[in-house]
């Protein structure tokens, strides 16, 4: 196996576990209160699953109840978590950038600032500066 496999392979891999962390820890973001890194908390996510899912008002109380039952347990978790997919997170992004020109590497940090924005924003950041 090349140098070039082995460090694709690598890639991935830390791409895949990444991936697995995101999902699990994902969810947390919804459910976390103001001021810990998503403005919307329960009640956009709510907001968000009423719009699409045309909830009922007594839907939309039971699954605000369901939201604020979860939510204690969800911080907990996403606590936990945090530092765990922070490092993965900072180790991927560093493992791709040394495979980058430094022209791309310019554009992959442009690219993850965006993304970080969208991120602390809670919401789109498309429309944010390039």
């Amino acid at each position: 196996m090349s140098k070039s496999t082995r460090t694709a392979t690598l890639l991935l891999l830390v791409a895949f576990a990444l991936g697995a962390i995101a999902g699990i820890g994902g969810v947390t973001l919804y459910h976390r209160p103001p001021g810990m890194g998503h403005s919307a908390g329960p009640s956009g996510y709510l907001s968000r699953l009423s719009k699409d899912l045309e909830l009922t008002p007594i839907q939309r109380d039971s699954v605000g109840a369901i939201l604020k039952r979860f939510e204690p347990g969800m911080d907990s978790i996403w606590q936990d978590i945090r530092p765990k997919f922070e490092t993965l997170r900072t180790a991927l992004r560093s493992e791709i950038n040394a495979q980058l020109t430094p022209d791309q590497q310019r554009h992959y940090a442009e690219l993850l600032e965006r993304q970080d924005a969208r991120r602390r924003n809670g919401k789109d950041a498309s429309n944010a500066p390039r």
